[in-house]
């Protein structure tokens, strides 16, 4: 499988310009990715290859997301279709600008009703979309769940995953801040996006993790930030004076950055706090002290991945089911070389 890029803010225009148009055929090459993140992982043998369903008769690959405009859930559509782009697939964008279940399922069943579907990317956090996707495996059609990672057997067949262990880098992530916070006591709060299936995960083994090895902190009940950046802080704000003893934050979401910096400057309080995504607006929190880490889900590559997957899945080859990637914890001594590889592929898509 071909090396991919990192996440990269600047594609939003890019995703704007091509969201429901048919992207070229001609191949492009993704940037390559340096050291920062490893090459994606072929899961082990004992996960067996999906359904061998006739595959879908179709022309058009779809990428279907709920809260379509949110700028993390862009920055996915622009590396899939930057990777449609690149393997000469014609690309589309469905879904809401909200994040609403019932209207991403009945954007789902409008793709299907269209049936030039020859494969879907489905960003999937719930089991609500489960009856849906039964619909397109029996439609023939491949599916592909970026990023969130669910046991084998919880979808269909006709569905694969690839993305970063949440369970890991929460572990590692709880590991890190214990040592960052060694021979202190108080609480840590966690928050999250939404309750869903990744951000679930994350905080309980965070939780777990910061018990098991910080036993004198006290990690707090998980509470939902949303995605309103001034609603999102506010709530942090509201947690930090409800709890004056808090010295450190987790939150679970790629907002989450935005979120705890605008509340420590709130508050007057620094506390080490550390969120999701390698976005440049939170790169630049974590190299202006304002947060002390982000973690790098590989939004754009586990995004671009499933695009090529979708092509394999398409023409009849066996995938496996979970193709693993990593999820680095960024702080200050690491923020410049993930800088360099967004600017290298701003570079490249400006070619």
């Amino acid at each position: 499988m071909n090396r991919v890029t990192l996440t990269l803010l600047g594609l939003v225009t890019l995703v704007v310009l091509l969201a429901g148009c048919a992207v070229p055929a001609a191949p492009a090459p993704a940037p390559q990715a340096a050291a920062p993140t490893e090459a994606a992982q072929v899961a082990a043998p004992t996960e067996a290859p999906q359904s061998e369903a006739p595959a879908a008769k179709g022309t058009t690959y779809y990428w279907i997301q709920p809260l379509k405009g949110h700028p993390v859930h862009q920055l996915t559509q622009a590396a899939f279709l930057t990777a449609c782009k690149a393997e000469g697939m014609t690309c589309e964008v469905v879904g809401p600008d909200e994040p609403d279940i019932q209207k991403t399922i009945a954007a789902a069943e409008q793709v299907l009703a269209k049936g030039d579907a020859a494969g879907v990317s489905f960003w999937t956090g719930t089991p609500a979309y489960e009856d849906v996707i039964k619909k397109m495996e029996a439609a023939g059609i491949p599916v592909v769940a970026p990023h969130f990672k669910v046991p084998e057997g919880t979808w269909p067949k006709n569905v694969v995953i690839v993305g970063a262990d949440p369970a890991v880098y929460a572990e590692n992530v709880a590991k890190a801040m214990c040592e960052e916070l060694k021979g202190k006591t108080g609480s840590v709060a966690v928050t999250q996006g939404s309750f869903n299936t990744t951000e679930d995960l994350v905080a309980a083994t965070f939780t777990k993790t910061m018990n098991e090895v910080c036993p004198d902190l006290k990690v707090l009940k998980a509470e939902e930030e949303g995605f309103d950046p001034p609603k999102a802080i506010a709530k942090a704000v509201a947690l930090m004076q409800a709890n004056p003893d808090i010295v450190g934050a987790l939150s679970t979401t790629g907002g989450g950055p935005t979120t705890w910096a605008g509340a420590q400057k709130e508050t007057g309080q620094t506390i080490p706090a550390v969120g999701m995504d390698y976005t440049r607006v939170n790169l630049d929190l974590v190299k202006n002290g304002e947060m002390w880490a982000v973690v790098g889900q590989p939004l754009w590559d586990e995004s671009f991945t499933a695009a090529q997957l979708l092509k394999k899945m398409s023409a009849g080859e066996s995938v496996p089911y979970y193709t693993q990637m990593d999820a680095p914890i960024i702080t200050t001594a690491e923020v410049d070389q993930y800088y360099k590889l967004l600017d290298d592929a701003e570079a490249m898509m400006k070619q």
